[in-house]
């Protein structure tokens, strides 16, 4: 003999019923019963849309009875807790009749709160009208905590890494009496927006002795703390060794040298320029020669080559290839002199510009960087602000190129000559 039917259950819906092969109804119900998952039906027909069923699970996981629940809005769950949207995004499901799932904290009986994993369906009737919403609870409080250990963990690390990052380039570079500079950088990026490790870039400028600059930029490989101290080593060698040397060339090889043991494995690639002082006179790549002030001396050691960008005419790339720094004894390292006349512009970057890749897998390479620069109008290249329009229409190219998807850390120096002469 069958038993009656729960109060809490839906019209028709018999709790327990004896379950037979023509009693569909009772199959359902004693599904509900048996399964670990707390599941609870509201009527939202009725005025406050109250619970008119509860399975033994919603009072295991909430500690309340089913006497203590039905005719209740599910909302005293909630009773003195913040929910943040989760109330209005739960009226928006039962205002479309959709499905959705929607997580908020609730308060068991005993007060404990937990977060509470809501899966909301509707039940309609023969007419396709809502009728009912069924909840499908899960008690998620280990998962919500442990992904709030990890948002927290990973806003450590990139405050971490980026306090880090900050140590291995100059707060602000020095005015350069007949040039303007830009900087920029812009970390890797996943195709989540997320920011990656600290990176190895590294750029400065650092006086000549007897007058002249040297600028450069640098990249060392991988990514981390390893990496960031290895880029600290290069960085502060670079500086100790240019105090001494007034030559590109014999810079590099000499830092080579330094540096080789405390990269541990790992590998450098650097650009360097000596510009000469504002009134020449400055030895600038040939022992025993004065350099004409519109020459700059161009070294690299196994970097991307620099870009030229005339303040008309098209961008061409300036420099011969040299050797990585860390991996042999001996640094091979090939000086070149270029013309930095009034208004020209010196482009240096790391790998992650051109080797910077769309949908296909194909990098933006040199030609998609010359390009770039090309399109830059005669006017754009000259007065204040020159070198920063410059930088950004690299940055623009990128992002145009990866479409905005996750990209390889970027660091851009540009040094503009006076548009005056």
């Amino acid at each position: 003999m069958p038993r009656s039917p729960s109060p809490g259950a839906p019209a028709g819906v018999g709790v327990g019923a004896t379950v037979g092969p023509a009693s569909g109804h009772g199959l359902l119900v004693a599904a509900l019963e048996a399964v670990d998952q707390a599941v609870c039906v509201a009527d939202v027909t009725a005025p406050d849309e109250p619970l008119v069923y509860v399975n033994p699970a919603f009072t295991r996981t909430t500690g309340y009875p089913a006497a203590e629940a039905l005719g209740r809005n599910c909302r005293f769950l909630q009773d003195g807790l913040d929910v943040g949207d989760a109330p209005a995004r739960i009226r928006a499901l039962l205002g479309a009749g959709a499905s959705g799932v929607v997580t908020l904290p609730n308060r068991r009986a005993d007060g404990a709160v937990f977060s509470n994993e809501l899966s909301l369906s509707p039940l309609r009737d023969a007419e396709g009208r809502v009728t009912h919403y069924v909840a499908v609870q899960r008690d998620v409080t280990a998962q919500v905590a442990a992904e709030r250990a990890r948002d927290v963990l990973s806003a450590e690390q990139a405050e971490i890494a980026d306090q880090l990052q900050r140590t291995l380039v100059p707060a602000s570079l020095p005015q350069l009496a007949g040039y303007r500079t830009a900087v920029r950088y812009s970390p890797a990026t996943r195709p989540d927006g997320s920011r990656g490790e600290v990176s190895g870039d590294v750029y400065d400028v650092l006086p000549r002795p007897g007058g002249g600059w040297y600028a450069f930029i640098g990249d060392v490989s991988g990514r981390g703390p390893r990496a960031a101290a290895t880029t600290g080593v290069l960085r502060w060698a670079l500086r100790g060794a240019a105090a001494g040397e007034r030559r590109p060339g014999p810079l590099l090889r000499e830092v080579g040298g330094v540096v080789r043991d405390a990269m541990d494995g790992r590998f450098a690639t650097l650009a360097l320029l000596a510009l000469p002082a504002a009134d020449g006179g400055v030895d600038g790549g040939v022992a025993g020669e004065e350099a004409p002030e519109d020459e700059v001396v161009v070294a690299l050691a196994g970097h991307p080559r620099p870009v030229l960008l005339p303040a008309e005419g098209p961008p061409r790339l300036v420099g011969r290839h040299g050797s990585l720094l860390g991996l042999l004894p001996e640094v091979v390292v090939h000086e070149e002199r270029v013309a930095l006349r009034h208004g020209d512009q010196l482009v240096l970057y790391t790998d992650g510009v051109t080797e910077a890749m769309d949908g296909s897998r194909r990098m933006l390479g040199e030609e998609g960087l010359l390009a770039a620069l090309d399109a830059l109008p005669p006017a754009a290249r000259r007065g204040p602000g020159t070198a920063g329009r410059t930088a950004d229409a690299v940055l623009a190219a990128v992002e145009r190129h990866t479409g905005g998807a996750g990209s390889d850390d970027l660091t851009l120096l540009v040094l503009a000559r006076d548009g005056d002469g």
